[in-house]
């Protein structure tokens, strides 16, 4: 397994989302030349990026014309519609599903036709498992690993294989593509930051659907952005990685320990039934997160090499409560 001794020029699908702007970030600055991909009238404001390209995702010769232009070096693609304010309905969840599916052809496609040499990686998901029961701690459970079955009879887990068999059809024709399949993805941004953590700033009680006994991988989302800027070091066509951390927790035991971090009184845990009925369409979009436990295992990446700066929830929660005391300090001084 080669490792790129250069830098390279990177093309970004997903700049502005949460994950993909902190990926950006981190490239840029690993010493990357980055472009972010664009959408309509979208804006984004990274120091050090080298530029943007626009277009629709969507749209095959659009994503064509935008690799031909930049003819990148790197492609990642971690672009997907952004979760709504207001409630989630059925024609929301195609789009998600088409935005990964068919946006992640596109990109591929737009390599093969023009004959590049790129290393393309995805992120994709790693809580969609075959479920085995609970993660209770034991040295002897098991891990979910990425050998493992991914269960297709939920929503998201159905994405998935849709979405990695894209990608497997492109290896299969020669693309050096890898995939990093994520946990729960958490930081001071996206839907934790909007659903739990900003509530628990404000000293605010928080909803939870289900009783939170459930077992979760979390990653901070600044290891997964280092993990992305170490596999372009390290392309390697086919390569499946789970990205989570080294400790799998009780669901309620991580919303509990975040509630105290930012000094909120715990969670509510509300009935699934009353979800289904708040949420609606998103219910098969969410109801997987809230009941089935999911714990895998970050062995493959390490192995690799790679090493986890929040190893475990206890240090990455505390790197988003300094990240939310440095965003208040940012506007005080701005408003002075």
């Amino acid at each position: 397994m080669g490792s790129v001794a250069h830098m390279m020029k990177l093309l970004v699908f997903g700049v502005t989302g949460f994950i993909g702007f902190r990926a950006a970030r981190q490239l840029v600055g690993d010493g990357h030349e980055v472009y972010g991909f664009l959408r309509g009238k979208s804006e984004v404001k990274l120091e050090g990026l080298a530029g943007v390209v626009r277009g629709d995702l969507l749209d095959p010769r659009s994503v064509e014309d935008a690799v031909r232009t930049l003819k990148p070096e790197g492609v990642l693609f971690a672009a997907g519609e952004r979760y709504p304010s207001g409630r989630v309905d059925s024609v929301y969840l195609e789009l998600m599903q088409r935005s990964r599916v068919e946006g992640t052809r596109n990109a591929l496609e737009a390599i093969v036709k023009l004959g590049l040499d790129t290393c393309f990686v995805s992120v994709s998901g790693a809580l969609a498992y075959k479920h085995h029961g609970a993660y209770k701690g034991e040295i002897r459970a098991t891990l979910s690993r990425e050998v493992d079955e991914i269960d297709g009879s939920t929503w998201f887990g159905d994405t998935l294989l849709k979405w990695e068999g894209v990608i497997q059809s492109y290896v299969n024709r020669g693309v050096n593509a890898s995939i990093l399949r994520l946990g729960a993805v958490y930081g001071w941004g996206g839907v934790w930051k909007e659903r739990f953590f900003e509530p628990m700033l404000r000293h605010s009680r928080t909803f939870v659907p289900g009783n939170g006994k459930i077992s979760v991988s979390f990653v901070h989302v600044d290891d997964v952005a280092r993990a992305i800027s170490y596999i372009y070091k390290r392309c390697s066509p086919g390569e499946v990685y789970n990205v989570v951390d080294d400790e799998p927790v009780e669901l309620r035991v991580f919303l509990e320990e975040a509630a105290k971090t930012f000094g909120a009184p715990p969670p509510i845990y509300v009935p699934l039934i009353l979800a289904r009925i708040s949420f609606g369409a998103a219910y098969k979009l969410i109801a997987p997160s809230f009941t089935l436990s999911q714990a895998v295992s970050n062995e493959k990446i390490k192995k690799l090499g790679f090493e986890f700066r929040y190893p475990t929830y206890r240090e990455g929660l505390q790197q988003v409560k300094r990240e939310a005391e440095r965003e208040i300090q940012d506007k005080q001084v701005a408003q002075t």
